[in-house]
């Protein structure tokens, strides 16, 4: 496998985990009929999102700086963030914070 290839499952990895997790967090919120204002959303794109991008892809990248550097422990690279890190970034948190509008708009009906 390729360094190229490896680098790019890893980020899926870390986008799949936090999508996985966010799902988790809305969907045991909006079971919560006093939890489903526009309040709760905003707590999502402002705190949890960017923590949950924080520690998922943190470590996808020190993987991948770990991989490309060809060290046995995890070591961080001394460079700052490459434009297309950035861009993986950016458009991550932007398609996040959509699909997250959007099943925040389509909730689920709590049983009674």
């Amino acid at each position: 496998m390729t360094q190229i290839a490896a680098t790019i499952l890893l980020y899926l990895g870390a986008l799949s985990l936090t999508g996985g997790t966010l799902w988790l967090f809305l969907y045991t919120n909006q079971t919560i009929p006093e939890q489903t204002d526009s309040r709760s959303l905003w707590v999502f794109i402002v705190v949890v999102l960017p923590f949950l991008m924080l520690i998922y892809f943190g470590f996808a990248i020190l993987i991948s700086d770990t991989i490309s550097d060809g060290g046995a422990w995890l070591t961080p690279d001394d460079n700052e963030l490459t434009f297309a890190e950035y861009l993986v970034l950016a458009v991550s948190y932007v398609g996040l914070s959509g699909w997250l509008w959007l099943r925040w708009r389509n909730r689920i009906a709590p049983d009674k």
